[in-house]
């Protein structure tokens, strides 16, 4: 074949071809996802290409997107109508949502874009009363100060949903206001399962934070020892310190809003469907057989729409806050691209190695504490879930599938209430455990060193040869002003 007729990559700008396709479409659909123009998204896809050998253009990216029938809002031309289903269904699962989150998740879920004044016209059109209770919310301004992207990781236990049998936890980064791990299980005050939430955490970022911090509880100690440990087998000269911050007086902050944000978005439309089983004696927590079940169902169907949420609260910004002086922006963007926002990431690089080592001695994978529940009662509950035809689980079908799974164990001849009763009294053996703190460390003081010399961080710079001491002022420290308001 003459060279003539060799085909050329696509150039454009000066020259540059724009990066391979099979790797470029895969960054525009998730930045056209997080709701960027053209001119955003062919700056922020070229950051995972070699700048020097390729460009994209704006052009170029509309291109891409008509062939991935990714429309613009103006392309869209969306409507009522357009919106109306889509409104049925966000409604059921979030009766609280407002615009600016719907707008999201219609993007995201959808695939749809759809103005905010769209969705807020609509909202007036067919609950307004609904639009102005959302408008008369009133929030308290708190402060917190954090020098950049992973210096802490804030973690707390929520009990609210302790009559439903479920218990809930977080973790949280404060300065892009990104959730590490938002998990629920039938308990959340072992040691080992928190644990378990932040090595699972730490090792899809290849690292950890600086520091940990909680309130004072001894379920949280085995998160501050082992975090302490891993820090001094890294770095000696911090041997003597515990790499963990105890708050008091509520001064947990990020955490605390990150509840909120939670229990007013996400939470409402659950807990009414689980008080109507309660309320109306579908479903008593205290019996073995119906709490097994229960949780059996209703565990990993809640994991996957509370990660489907996470996913939409890191990917979106939060509302302008002229108090604010935290970056403003997506906090996924923030964490993975701290220097665009003048921040510093100091995450603290850690092998798998050395994870595999922490998760054996601390947290085994074997530990009952990780088992939905007991063996036998789980290949039980899919032999009986199977005859019914693995029915897909939502707000709509829940109590009806659990009545007819209830219903099979009532009528298995090998079944026996005594066994039932003794298998879930095992299970539970180790939903409350405590640890004691390591002994002979002293807590952490304003000023303390907390990288000492030669820590492998984040980022290009391999070795970082510094202590927090050096300036007078750290060079990127904020202090946040922020509001419970912030997400929405």
């Amino acid at each position: 074949m003459r060279n003539s007729q060799v085909a050329q990559p696509k150039r454009v700008g000066r020259n540059k071809p724009i990066p391979p396709r099979t790797e470029l479409d895969g960054w525009i659909m998730y930045y056209w996802h997080l709701g960027f123009p053209d001119t955003k998204i062919a700056d922020h896809a070229l950051d995972h290409f070699d700048r020097a050998a390729y460009g994209l253009s704006q052009k170029s990216v509309q291109r891409i997107r008509k062939d991935l029938n990714l429309k613009g809002t103006i392309q869209q031309a969306a409507t009522f109508d357009t919106v109306i289903e889509i409104y049925k269904v966000l409604r059921g699962r979030f009766p609280t949502m407002g615009a600016r989150r719907m707008v999201t998740v219609v993007r995201q879920e959808y695939s749809i874009r759809v103005s905010e004044k769209l969705v807020n016209d609509f909202l007036r059109h067919v609950e307004p009363e609904a639009v102005e209770k959302r408008k008369r919310g009133r929030f308290k301004r708190r402060r917190f100060w954090s020098a950049g992207v992973m210096e802490y990781w804030s973690i707390d236990q929520h009990d609210k949903w302790g009559r439903f049998g479920l218990w809930l936890h977080l973790g949280i980064d404060p300065y892009p206001g990104r959730f590490v791990w938002l998990k629920v299980w039938w308990c959340n005050r072992n040691p080992r399962l928190l644990i378990n939430y932040y090595l699972e955490a730490a090792r899809k970022v290849g690292g950890i934070p600086l520091l940990t911090m909680s309130d004072a509880g001894r379920e949280n100690n085995g998160i501050a020892n082992m975090h302490t440990l891993m820090r001094h087998q890294l770095d000696p000269s911090l041997h003597d310190t515990l790499q963990h911050r105890f708050c008091t007086d509520k001064k947990n902050i990020k955490s605390e809003i990150g509840w909120s944000q939670f229990r007013t978005q996400w939470a409402p439309g659950f807990e009414d469907l689980f008080d109507f089983g309660v309320n109306n004696g579908l479903y008593c927590p205290s019996d073995a057989l119906e709490n097994l079940v229960f949780r059996w169902l209703a565990i990993p169907w809640l994991q996957a729409e509370i990660d489907k949420w996470t996913i939409m609260y890191n990917s979106s910004p939060r509302r302008a806050n002229k108090y604010k002086t935290l970056p403003h922006g997506i906090p996924d963007l923030i964490h993975a691209k701290p220097e665009r926002y003048d921040s510093q990431n100091f995450q603290i690089m850690i092998s798998a190695e050395m994870f595999d080592e922490m998760q054996q001695e601390w947290a085994p994978y074997d530990d009952l504490v990780f088992r939905l529940t007991p063996t036998s009662f789980h290949n039980q509950a899919n032999n009986h879930y199977a005859s019914l035809g693995r029915p897909a689980i939502s707000k709509g079908t829940f109590w009806d599938i659990y009545k007819a799974l209830l219903a099979c164990f009532q009528h298995d001849p090998i079944n026996t209430y005594a066994t039932l009763e003794e298998e879930f009294n095992l299970a539970n053996l180790g939903a409350d455990q405590g640890m004691d703190l390591l002994p002979g460390l002293r807590q952490l003081r304003v000023g303390d060193e907390v990288v000492g010399d030669g820590v492998v961080l984040h980022g290009d710079n391999d070795e970082a040869d510094f202590t927090d001491s050096e300036d007078e002022e750290p060079e990127h420290a904020y202090a946040a002003e922020f509001t419970d308001n912030e997400a929405e």
